[in-house]
């Protein structure tokens, strides 16, 4: 699976008082295009190896992993008709 960089993005790894932030801007017109039918925008955020030209420590990717039919419905899935069936005389315990 190829990766799609995310185009007018930046991340800035800072070090402050209570420990490391990260400044990061989104061009929201150029992000918009990598929007899901509902709208959002999964990214993933990645460290550079060296820092770029205007010093981002990071850099993003979409993320367009969708569930399986099994976990889209958020749970279990039934088993399948005809499957093996487990009855209580099957548990170990």
């Amino acid at each position: 699976m190829s990766k799609t960089y995310i185009d007018g993005t930046s991340c800035k790894a800072i070090n402050g008082q209570y420990g490391e932030f990260f400044n990061m801007s989104f061009n929201i017109e150029k992000l918009s295009q990598y929007a899901n039918e509902k709208g959002y925008v999964n990214v993933t955020m990645s460290k550079r190896k060296e820092p770029g030209q205007y010093g981002d420590t990071h850099y993003f990717t979409l993320n367009d992993w969708k569930p399986d039919g099994a976990q889209a419905s958020g749970g279990w899935a039934a088993p399948a008709a005809g499957g093996d069936d487990i009855s209580v005389e099957d548990l170990p315990f």
